[in-house]
Protein backbone atom coordinates (compact mmCIF):
# COMPACT_ATOMS: atom_id res chain seq x y z
CA UNK A 1 0.00 0.00 0.00
CA UNK A 2 1.23 3.49 -0.84
CA UNK A 3 0.13 6.77 1.09
CA UNK A 4 -0.67 8.44 -2.55
CA UNK A 5 -3.60 8.42 -4.06
CA UNK A 6 -3.88 9.36 -7.74
CA UNK A 7 -7.86 9.15 -8.64
CA UNK A 8 -10.85 10.65 -6.32
CA UNK A 9 -14.27 9.59 -6.43
CA UNK A 10 -16.70 12.14 -5.16
CA UNK A 11 -20.36 11.62 -4.08
CA UNK A 12 -21.62 15.41 -4.49
CA UNK A 13 -25.24 14.42 -6.14
CA UNK A 14 -28.38 12.99 -4.98
CA UNK A 15 -28.19 9.61 -7.84
CA UNK A 16 -24.32 9.15 -6.53
CA UNK A 17 -25.46 8.81 -2.90
CA UNK A 18 -28.20 6.58 -3.71
CA UNK A 19 -25.70 4.28 -6.28
CA UNK A 20 -23.23 4.04 -3.07
CA UNK A 21 -26.49 3.16 -0.84
CA UNK A 22 -26.20 0.64 -3.10
CA UNK A 23 -22.75 -0.73 -2.63
CA UNK A 24 -22.59 -0.10 0.67
CA UNK A 25 -25.87 -2.45 1.39
CA UNK A 26 -24.03 -5.19 0.37
CA UNK A 27 -21.27 -4.92 2.30
CA UNK A 28 -20.18 -7.70 4.84
CA UNK A 29 -21.26 -6.69 8.00
CA UNK A 30 -18.14 -4.73 10.17
CA UNK A 31 -16.38 -4.89 6.61
CA UNK A 32 -16.65 -0.89 6.36
CA UNK A 33 -14.44 1.78 7.57
CA UNK A 34 -15.33 5.45 8.18
CA UNK A 35 -13.85 9.15 9.09
CA UNK A 36 -14.95 12.61 9.05
CA UNK A 37 -13.80 16.01 8.42
CA UNK A 38 -15.49 19.19 10.48
CA UNK A 39 -14.50 23.10 10.08
CA UNK A 40 -14.54 23.35 13.71
CA UNK A 41 -10.85 25.09 13.53
CA UNK A 42 -12.05 27.55 11.34
CA UNK A 43 -15.94 28.22 11.86
CA UNK A 44 -18.28 28.76 14.98
CA UNK A 45 -20.99 27.20 13.34
CA UNK A 46 -18.73 23.65 12.62
CA UNK A 47 -20.15 21.87 10.09
CA UNK A 48 -19.65 18.17 9.08
CA UNK A 49 -17.99 18.85 5.79
CA UNK A 50 -16.50 15.37 4.51
CA UNK A 51 -17.28 12.08 5.19
CA UNK A 52 -14.49 9.26 4.23
CA UNK A 53 -15.82 5.63 3.28
CA UNK A 54 -13.63 2.56 2.54
CA UNK A 55 -14.47 -1.18 2.19
CA UNK A 56 -11.54 -3.21 1.29
CA UNK A 57 -11.31 -2.88 -2.40
CA UNK A 58 -13.03 0.82 -2.92
CA UNK A 59 -13.08 4.28 -1.18
CA UNK A 60 -14.48 7.23 -1.80
CA UNK A 61 -15.79 10.47 0.26
CA UNK A 62 -19.22 12.10 0.59
CA UNK A 63 -19.65 15.59 0.50
CA UNK A 64 -22.53 16.43 2.75
CA UNK A 65 -22.38 19.94 2.01
CA UNK A 66 -23.31 19.20 -1.65
CA UNK A 67 -26.03 16.59 -1.16
CA UNK A 68 -29.18 18.59 0.20
CA UNK A 69 -30.80 15.12 1.07
CA UNK A 70 -28.46 12.83 3.35
CA UNK A 71 -31.53 10.18 4.02
CA UNK A 72 -29.89 7.71 2.26
CA UNK A 73 -26.89 8.17 4.33
CA UNK A 74 -28.20 8.52 7.49
CA UNK A 75 -30.44 5.32 7.13
CA UNK A 76 -27.69 3.41 6.01
CA UNK A 77 -25.92 4.23 8.86
CA UNK A 78 -28.46 3.94 11.74
CA UNK A 79 -28.18 -0.04 10.74
CA UNK A 80 -24.39 -0.50 10.13
CA UNK A 81 -21.19 -1.55 11.84
CA UNK A 82 -18.59 0.67 10.92
CA UNK A 83 -15.03 0.86 11.20
CA UNK A 84 -13.52 4.27 12.83
CA UNK A 85 -10.35 5.35 14.68
CA UNK A 86 -10.02 7.51 17.70
CA UNK A 87 -14.41 8.28 17.37
CA UNK A 88 -15.29 10.16 20.37
CA UNK A 89 -15.21 13.43 18.07
CA UNK A 90 -17.31 11.76 15.14
CA UNK A 91 -19.70 10.70 17.28
CA UNK A 92 -20.32 14.25 18.44
CA UNK A 93 -20.30 15.53 14.67
CA UNK A 94 -22.99 12.08 14.13
CA UNK A 95 -25.16 13.47 16.79
CA UNK A 96 -25.17 17.47 16.17
CA UNK A 97 -25.50 16.76 12.69
CA UNK A 98 -28.26 14.31 12.30
CA UNK A 99 -28.87 13.07 16.18
CA UNK A 100 -28.03 9.73 15.10
CA UNK A 101 -24.86 7.35 16.00
CA UNK A 102 -24.73 3.99 13.64
CA UNK A 103 -25.28 0.62 15.12
CA UNK A 104 -22.05 0.00 16.41
CA UNK A 105 -18.80 2.10 16.17
CA UNK A 106 -15.92 -0.76 15.97
CA UNK A 107 -12.55 2.01 17.06
CA UNK A 108 -9.34 0.66 15.90
CA UNK A 109 -7.77 3.15 18.35
CA UNK A 110 -9.56 1.06 21.04
CA UNK A 111 -8.41 -2.57 20.06
CA UNK A 112 -4.56 -1.00 19.60
CA UNK A 113 -4.70 0.05 22.81
CA UNK A 114 -6.87 -3.63 24.38
CA UNK A 115 -3.56 -5.47 22.48
CA UNK A 116 -0.58 -3.16 24.35
CA UNK A 117 0.55 -0.74 21.27
CA UNK A 118 1.58 2.80 23.54
CA UNK A 119 1.60 4.47 20.16
CA UNK A 120 -1.98 4.08 19.01
CA UNK A 121 -3.05 7.33 16.72
CA UNK A 122 -3.99 6.32 13.48
CA UNK A 123 -0.12 7.45 11.72
CA UNK A 124 1.52 5.24 14.24
CA UNK A 125 -0.58 2.09 13.28
CA UNK A 126 -0.45 2.64 9.52
CA UNK A 127 3.27 2.76 9.96
CA UNK A 128 3.52 -0.32 12.28
CA UNK A 129 1.82 -2.51 10.16
CA UNK A 130 2.68 -1.41 6.21
CA UNK A 131 5.77 0.73 7.09
CA UNK A 132 3.98 3.66 5.48
CA UNK A 133 4.50 7.38 6.97
CA UNK A 134 1.17 9.20 6.32
CA UNK A 135 1.43 13.09 5.82
CA UNK A 136 -0.35 15.41 8.65
CA UNK A 137 -0.31 18.06 6.32
CA UNK A 138 -4.13 18.85 6.42
CA UNK A 139 -4.91 18.12 9.80
CA UNK A 140 -5.62 21.49 10.41
CA UNK A 141 -7.03 22.70 6.87
CA UNK A 142 -10.05 24.54 6.16
CA UNK A 143 -12.70 21.16 5.10
CA UNK A 144 -15.53 23.79 4.30
CA UNK A 145 -13.27 25.77 1.20
CA UNK A 146 -14.18 23.72 -2.48
CA UNK A 147 -13.32 22.20 -3.92
CA UNK A 148 -11.07 20.57 -2.39
CA UNK A 149 -7.25 20.69 -3.59
CA UNK A 150 -5.39 16.95 -4.29
CA UNK A 151 -3.12 17.23 -0.73
CA UNK A 152 -6.41 17.36 1.28
CA UNK A 153 -8.19 15.16 -0.90
CA UNK A 154 -5.11 12.55 -0.22
CA UNK A 155 -5.12 13.35 3.14
CA UNK A 156 -8.71 12.26 3.64
CA UNK A 157 -8.86 8.95 2.12
CA UNK A 158 -5.49 7.70 3.48
CA UNK A 159 -7.76 8.30 6.82
CA UNK A 160 -9.57 5.12 5.67
CA UNK A 161 -7.52 3.09 2.50
CA UNK A 162 -5.68 1.45 5.51
CA UNK A 163 -8.37 0.45 8.07
CA UNK A 164 -10.50 -2.02 6.71
CA UNK A 165 -6.99 -4.37 6.11
CA UNK A 166 -6.03 -2.88 9.99
CA UNK A 167 -8.81 -3.62 11.44
CA UNK A 168 -8.85 -7.62 10.52
CA UNK A 169 -5.23 -8.13 11.85
CA UNK A 170 -6.90 -5.84 14.79
CA UNK A 171 -9.56 -8.63 15.24
CA UNK A 172 -7.46 -11.57 15.06
CA UNK A 173 -5.07 -10.55 17.53
CA UNK A 174 -8.07 -9.62 19.83
CA UNK A 175 -9.56 -12.97 19.31
CA UNK A 176 -6.01 -14.85 19.70
CA UNK A 177 -5.20 -13.35 22.75
CA UNK A 178 -9.06 -13.30 24.38
CA UNK A 179 -9.88 -9.93 24.44
CA UNK A 180 -12.48 -9.43 22.07
CA UNK A 181 -15.44 -9.35 23.77
CA UNK A 182 -13.39 -6.60 25.98
CA UNK A 183 -12.95 -4.95 22.38
CA UNK A 184 -16.90 -4.92 21.81
CA UNK A 185 -18.08 -4.12 25.20
CA UNK A 186 -15.21 -0.93 25.36
CA UNK A 187 -17.04 0.24 22.10
CA UNK A 188 -20.57 -0.62 23.16
CA UNK A 189 -19.67 1.85 26.42
CA UNK A 190 -18.19 4.08 24.38
CA UNK A 191 -21.23 4.96 22.64
CA UNK A 192 -23.25 4.64 25.48
CA UNK A 193 -21.53 7.91 27.44
CA UNK A 194 -21.75 9.54 23.79
CA UNK A 195 -25.19 9.79 23.77
CA UNK A 196 -25.30 10.69 27.66
CA UNK A 197 -22.92 13.60 27.16
CA UNK A 198 -24.55 14.55 23.93
CA UNK A 199 -28.19 14.28 25.62
CA UNK A 200 -26.64 16.42 28.72
CA UNK A 201 -25.32 19.34 26.81
CA UNK A 202 -23.15 22.05 28.91
CA UNK A 203 -25.62 24.05 30.83
CA UNK A 204 -22.76 26.59 31.92
CA UNK A 205 -20.53 26.33 29.34
CA UNK A 206 -18.27 29.54 30.55
CA UNK A 207 -17.21 27.99 33.64
CA UNK A 208 -13.96 26.48 31.86
CA UNK A 209 -10.50 25.02 33.02
CA UNK A 210 -9.01 27.24 35.86
CA UNK A 211 -12.52 28.46 37.25
CA UNK A 212 -12.39 26.99 39.83
CA UNK A 213 -10.16 28.94 41.45
CA UNK A 214 -11.90 32.04 40.85
CA UNK A 215 -14.27 32.91 43.84
CA UNK A 216 -18.28 34.47 43.19
CA UNK A 217 -16.76 37.97 41.68
CA UNK A 218 -13.78 36.62 39.59
CA UNK A 219 -16.58 33.90 38.27
CA UNK A 220 -18.81 37.14 37.39
CA UNK A 221 -16.51 38.51 35.43
CA UNK A 222 -15.47 34.97 33.85
CA UNK A 223 -19.44 34.86 32.53
CA UNK A 224 -19.48 38.23 31.57
CA UNK A 225 -16.45 37.99 29.45
CA UNK A 226 -17.21 34.10 27.95
CA UNK A 227 -20.53 35.49 26.86
CA UNK A 228 -19.07 38.59 25.17
CA UNK A 229 -16.46 36.45 23.01
CA UNK A 230 -18.66 33.70 22.51
CA UNK A 231 -20.82 36.34 20.91
CA UNK A 232 -18.16 38.35 18.96
CA UNK A 233 -17.38 34.53 17.64
CA UNK A 234 -21.04 33.65 16.57
CA UNK A 235 -21.09 37.43 14.87
CA UNK A 236 -18.43 36.63 12.93
CA UNK A 237 -18.65 32.96 12.55
CA UNK A 238 -15.07 32.09 13.92
CA UNK A 239 -13.62 29.64 16.29
CA UNK A 240 -13.74 31.03 19.49
CA UNK A 241 -9.71 30.48 20.02
CA UNK A 242 -9.57 32.81 17.35
CA UNK A 243 -11.18 35.88 19.72
CA UNK A 244 -8.55 34.97 22.40
CA UNK A 245 -7.98 31.99 24.46
CA UNK A 246 -9.41 30.33 27.63
CA UNK A 247 -5.98 31.39 29.46
CA UNK A 248 -6.68 35.23 28.62
CA UNK A 249 -10.26 35.44 29.99
CA UNK A 250 -9.12 33.35 33.11
CA UNK A 251 -6.11 35.98 33.67
CA UNK A 252 -8.85 39.08 32.81
CA UNK A 253 -10.96 37.00 35.24
CA UNK A 254 -8.14 37.44 38.30
CA UNK A 255 -7.83 40.53 37.72
CA UNK A 256 -11.01 42.22 37.78
CA UNK A 257 -11.54 39.68 41.07
CA UNK A 258 -9.03 41.26 42.35
CA UNK A 259 -10.34 45.20 41.29
CA UNK A 260 -7.67 45.16 38.88
CA UNK A 261 -7.88 47.44 35.63
CA UNK A 262 -7.58 46.03 32.07
CA UNK A 263 -7.07 47.45 28.88
CA UNK A 264 -8.06 45.60 25.62
CA UNK A 265 -5.27 43.50 23.59
CA UNK A 266 -3.70 45.98 20.85
CA UNK A 267 -4.32 43.18 18.31
CA UNK A 268 -8.21 43.91 19.04
CA UNK A 269 -9.66 46.65 16.23
CA UNK A 270 -11.82 49.86 17.33
CA UNK A 271 -15.17 48.49 17.62
CA UNK A 272 -13.98 44.99 19.78
CA UNK A 273 -12.26 47.10 21.77
CA UNK A 274 -15.57 49.29 22.55
CA UNK A 275 -17.21 45.86 23.00
CA UNK A 276 -14.70 44.31 25.21
CA UNK A 277 -14.94 47.41 27.61
CA UNK A 278 -19.01 47.12 27.14
CA UNK A 279 -18.76 43.56 28.80
CA UNK A 280 -16.50 45.19 31.50
CA UNK A 281 -18.57 47.95 32.68
CA UNK A 282 -21.55 45.66 32.71
CA UNK A 283 -19.81 43.63 34.64
CA UNK A 284 -18.60 47.03 37.00
CA UNK A 285 -23.04 47.05 37.55
CA UNK A 286 -23.72 43.50 38.41
CA UNK A 287 -24.86 43.59 42.17
CA UNK A 288 -23.37 40.99 44.51
CA UNK A 289 -26.55 38.92 44.73
CA UNK A 290 -26.15 38.88 40.75
CA UNK A 291 -22.75 36.83 40.75
CA UNK A 292 -22.94 33.10 40.46
CA UNK A 293 -22.29 30.33 42.96
CA UNK A 294 -19.49 28.40 43.43
CA UNK A 295 -19.78 24.90 42.67
CA UNK A 296 -19.61 22.75 45.89
CA UNK A 297 -18.90 19.11 45.05
CA UNK A 298 -20.42 16.96 47.47
CA UNK A 299 -17.91 15.36 50.16
CA UNK A 300 -17.99 13.35 52.95
CA UNK A 301 -15.52 11.67 54.84
CA UNK A 302 -13.56 9.06 53.58
CA UNK A 303 -12.87 5.54 55.22
CA UNK A 304 -10.08 5.15 57.83
CA UNK A 305 -9.12 2.08 55.04
CA UNK A 306 -9.55 4.26 52.32
CA UNK A 307 -5.43 4.99 51.56
CA UNK A 308 -5.14 0.78 52.35
CA UNK A 309 -7.67 0.25 50.02
CA UNK A 310 -6.59 2.49 47.44
CA UNK A 311 -2.78 1.03 47.01
CA UNK A 312 -4.35 -2.16 47.41
CA UNK A 313 -6.06 -2.05 44.38
CA UNK A 314 -3.91 0.07 42.40
CA UNK A 315 -1.23 -3.00 43.39
CA UNK A 316 -3.60 -5.43 41.92
CA UNK A 317 -4.59 -3.13 38.68
CA UNK A 318 -0.87 -2.52 37.80
CA UNK A 319 -0.08 -6.17 38.49
CA UNK A 320 -2.23 -7.35 35.84
CA UNK A 321 -1.51 -4.73 33.27
CA UNK A 322 1.45 -6.05 33.74
CA UNK A 323 0.65 -9.31 33.28
CA UNK A 324 -1.19 -8.40 29.82
CA UNK A 325 1.17 -5.92 28.83
CA UNK A 326 -1.24 -3.07 28.69
CA UNK A 327 -1.21 -0.02 29.92
CA UNK A 328 -3.01 0.29 33.43
CA UNK A 329 -4.96 2.79 32.71
CA UNK A 330 -7.07 1.09 30.17
CA UNK A 331 -8.15 -1.47 33.17
CA UNK A 332 -8.96 1.48 35.71
CA UNK A 333 -8.00 5.52 35.91
CA UNK A 334 -6.87 6.21 39.15
CA UNK A 335 -10.14 8.36 39.80
CA UNK A 336 -12.16 4.88 38.86
CA UNK A 337 -10.06 3.03 42.02
CA UNK A 338 -10.66 5.95 44.27
CA UNK A 339 -14.63 5.58 44.05
CA UNK A 340 -14.10 2.18 44.24
CA UNK A 341 -11.63 2.15 47.24
CA UNK A 342 -14.03 4.48 49.16
CA UNK A 343 -17.09 2.99 48.26
CA UNK A 344 -16.70 -0.68 46.94
CA UNK A 345 -20.37 -1.60 45.78
CA UNK A 346 -19.87 1.36 43.07
CA UNK A 347 -17.54 -1.14 41.16
CA UNK A 348 -20.30 -2.64 39.25
CA UNK A 349 -21.35 0.77 37.84
CA UNK A 350 -17.81 2.34 37.79
CA UNK A 351 -16.36 -0.76 35.82
CA UNK A 352 -17.34 -2.78 32.81
CA UNK A 353 -17.96 -6.08 33.13
CA UNK A 354 -13.99 -7.17 31.42
CA UNK A 355 -12.94 -4.67 34.15
CA UNK A 356 -14.34 -6.21 36.94
CA UNK A 357 -13.43 -9.36 36.21
CA UNK A 358 -9.64 -8.22 35.91
CA UNK A 359 -9.80 -6.96 39.26
CA UNK A 360 -11.77 -9.57 41.04
CA UNK A 361 -15.21 -7.94 41.57
CA UNK A 362 -17.10 -10.66 39.02
CA UNK A 363 -16.39 -14.07 38.64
Amino acid sequence: MSDTTTSYTMIDTQEALLEWKERALQQPSGKVALDLEADSLHRYHERLCLIQYADGDYSCMLDPLSIENMAPFTNWLSQAEVWMHGADYDMFLFLHTWGILPKIILDTQTAARLLGFRQFGLAALVEHFYGVKLSKSSQKADWGQRPLPPNMLNYALNDVNYMPDMAERLVEELRAKKRYHWFLESCQHDMARARERFAAGNPEPWRIQGSGKLNRRGLAALKELWTWRDLEAAVRDKPVFMICSNAELIDWSIILQDQGAICPPNRFHNHRRARFQAAIQHFYRMDEDEYPQRLHLPRHPKKDSFETRLDQLISIRNQVAESLDIDPSIIASRAVLETIADQEELASTSLMHWQQELLGFRS
